[in-house]
């Protein structure tokens, strides 16, 4: 409810006009504004933003850490059978012997 300054009138409003009206007297005065704005614009330029190329470098350094891992597993592996090939007398070899 509201009353007409000067005037014994007590009117009802709606709750919708109620919100404008509380709203047009809430205004915040130019200071407080550019206060608020200069306020954000410090805080997004403090803010470090997260950019897609620093994701892709660090998923590219995973995956070649994990193919080098892996010829470094396969080298073992050759080594150990080269090795194996070799030795004649190793377990599982058969004899090639004539008479």
């Amino acid at each position: 409810m509201t009353t007409v300054p000067g005037h014994n009138i007590v009117i009802q409003q709606s709750v919708a006009a109620q919100e404008l009206t509380h709203q047009a007297h809430n205004k915040s005065s130019p200071e407080q504004a550019a206060a608020q704005q200069q306020a954000s614009e410090l805080a997004k330029n403090t803010t470090v933003q997260k950019f897609d190329e620093s994701e892709r470098i660090k998923a590219k350094k995973e995956k070649d850490e994990v193919r080098r891992k892996q010829l470094l597993k396969e080298e073992k592996k050759k080594k150990k059978q080269e090795e194996m090939d070799q030795d004649p007398d190793a377990p599982g070899r058969l004899l090639d012997t004539t008479v």
